[in-house]
């Protein structure tokens, strides 16, 4: 009877604690349920049959919902099969476990070889994306240890219909998502994220990825390969491909290539820029401070800013001044799921009327 009433007491306790928790953190529940509602089929390559995989070029003849934006056939890798060519983790490119589940795959996006073109995978959503929502677009890749090349301009592209191009030349679209900073992608011991948000329009239907930079835009970096691996390198950039995803979210936070905590900041110009010889009406009128993505400490331009104002102020005693604090939609829309970045138009204007003051 005592040990009864001690479970009843303590799952109590367990559902009393399971409550708590998910009203403390209802950004991270609402986090997990949206990663759940994933637009992309087969989004790790994982349906399929590759009882005939044994070479490159199989992917659509061996997997579902996949296919190639152009002549140029896809790669399917697989822990399962028995051609080494292909096979996970060790294959004719190089060597990578899966970021998710037993297979992953590979495109070509730069060589410099005429004998072989750039690959891009294509896929039809499950769903169209919905007009002023936005969602978090995501895949993980990595170099493969061959490629004598690692480049930029991965990337996602959105189309309203399924589209080919008959050849075996590059994709000319520009696409909506690509690395933050467009930087190359030249991991090969593990997997990189490439990741950024959408807002859609009603229309997007279809996903297409692989390398979209042209000779001019592309930045390419030789690479050396790792001394564990065998072979000779090839003239291009392969990446395998895996895990990727496309699902609703409130705020830029809520995908994970942007938290908060890690943004970098991306406005640094201050207002300390001005020219010197405005008239100190002029200058107060013009003066700015801008901050960093959901910052609101401002930058050392901004301070200095704010330095060269005071003494305007205290040169004009009867001279009064009105502050405006500003944030962009995306800052808004970062408060209503954290209450730390709520405000923060008003919250920046404070701070600045307490340094001044």
């Amino acid at each position: 009877m005592i040990e009864d009433h001690q479970n009843r007491k303590t799952m109590r306790k367990l559902m009393m604690t399971g409550a708590v928790i998910a009203l403390l953190n209802p950004a991270f529940d609402a986090d997990l349920n949206a990663q759940d509602v994933n637009l992309v089929p087969n989004s790790s390559f994982e349906n399929g049959d590759v009882k005939r995989l044994k070479a490159y070029g199989q992917l659509e003849e061996t997997t579902t919902d996949w296919f190639s934006y152009t002549d140029a056939p896809l790669d399917l890798f697989s822990t399962d099969v028995k051609s080494e060519k292909v096979a996970v983790p060790s294959n004719s490119y190089g060597y990578e476990d899966p970021a998710d589940g037993n297979r992953y795959g590979g495109f070509r996006a730069y060589t410099k070889s005429p004998k072989i073109a750039r690959t891009y995978f294509q896929v039809r959503l499950s769903e169209n994306l919905e007009a002023n929502q936005m969602y978090c677009v995501s895949f993980d890749v990595s170099l493969s240890d061959l490629s004598k090349y690692a480049v930029n301009g991965l990337g996602a592209y959105f189309s309203d219909r399924k589209e080919m191009q008959p050849n075996l030349g590059i994709v000319d679209r520009e696409p909506q998502v690509k690395h933050r900073t467009d930087k190359v992608m030249q991991l090969m011991e593990g997997w990189e994220t490439i990741c950024g948000t959408v807002l859609g329009t009603g229309q997007e239907e279809y996903m297409t990825i692989g390398g979209f930079n042209g000779s001019r835009d592309i930045e390419e970096v030789k690479v050396k390969k790792p001394s564990s691996i065998s072979g000779v390198q090839t003239m291009h950039a392969y990446y395998y491909i895996d895990n990727v995803k496309v699902f609703p979210v409130d705020a830029k936070s809520q995908c994970n290539c942007s938290r908060s905590s890690n943004t970098a900041p991306d406005l640094v110009y201050g207002g300390a820029a001005l020219p010197g010889d405005l008239s100190g009406r002029d200058f107060v009128g013009r003066t700015a401070v801008y901050y960093a993505f959901v910052k609101r400490t401002f930058t050392e331009d901004g301070r200095a800013s704010l330095d060269r104002l005071a003494g305007v102020l205290k040169a004009n005693p009867t001279w009064t001044v009105e502050v405006m604090g500003h944030c962009d939609d995306d800052e808004v829309s970062e408060g209503k799921i954290n209450p730390r970045f709520a405000e923060m138009g008003r919250k920046r204007a404070d701070q600045v009327k307490r340094y001044l003051t």
